[in-house]
């Protein structure tokens, strides 16, 4: 007669597999965490385009306009230090909005993602940020080598290249450190701290998300999208408001110059 072995699992094992489970679902959460924060800051970007290509290049002129009076001003009065400080903090505001403006202008336009590319891009990028995401190690090498491809993932997603995606993903199975670790105590260790700090990067995405909201050009998307609704273009009234500006700026330059 044969006996049939069954082996019990031992209390390390049983508590390395419960908290293995854990770090898988917690892995899938940021993972849909990090895919959140990711389409936020896509979503901000294009708008910031959108300001920028028509309201933003006008501010620029306009202030460099104002810049432009303000030395006239004060080089007419050059002992008065009220004037010399209006014109120096006038050039200053100039230059920083010309500064931010080409900032955008020269970042490479970012599309959001094609409809019918979407849903795939985005269960793809789901599945591989669960499972290459740097939390989940917490060995320096492999963690580097983790954020590297995370990196990687990220501006694949924005392009939505998934192709690229999938290359990313067929990199890391090739990778050696996507083979685990030894011994079960050690692995248990590793395990409790991954969790710890998934749920670490899970507070800073909390706070990402939270600066990205409350930033200006957040709180003005949403109003202009709110005006879209209701069919008013809120930013070609802000352009239209310029226009008028800066015409009156360049009659006033104008008239200094005489």
């Amino acid at each position: 007669m044969k006996n049939n072995l069954i082996k019990t699992k031992t209390p390390e094992e049983a508590e390395l597999a419960t908290k293995k489970a854990k770090l898988e679902k917690a892995s899938k959460l940021l993972a849909e965490k990090e895919l959140g924060l990711e389409e936020l800051k896509l979503t901000v970007t294009q708008f910031q385009h959108r300001y920028y290509s028509k309201v933003g290049k006008k501010y620029v002129e306009l202030d460099e306009l104002r810049a432009q009076i303000a030395e006239l001003i004060a080089g007419k009065d050059p002992q008065d230090n009220e004037l010399n400080q209006e014109a120096v903090e006038a050039r200053t505001q100039a230059e920083k909005v010309a500064e931010e403006y080409e900032g955008v202008e020269n970042d490479p336009q970012i599309d959001l993602l094609k409809p019918e590319k979407s849903e795939d891009a985005k269960k793809l990028y789901r599945e591989i940020a669960s499972i290459i995401h740097p939390d989940k190690t917490t060995d320096d090498k492999a963690r580097n080598i983790r954020t590297g491809l995370m990196t990687e993932l990220n501006g694949a997603y924005e392009r939505g290249d998934i192709t690229k995606m999938q290359n990313i993903f067929d990199k890391w199975h090739d990778s050696p450190e996507a083979v685990s670790g030894e011994g079960i105590a050690a692995e248990l260790v590793r395990t409790i701290r991954a969790i710890a700090q998934i749920k670490r990067r899970e507070s800073e995405i909390k706070t990402e998300i939270l600066k990205i909201k409350t930033s200006d050009i957040y709180v003005l998307m949403v109003k202009v999208h709110d005006a879209d609704l209701a069919a008013r273009d809120i930013l070609e009234e802000m352009s239209a408001s310029i226009d008028s500006e800066i015409q009156n700026a360049r009659n006033e330059l104008a008239t200094l110059k005489r």
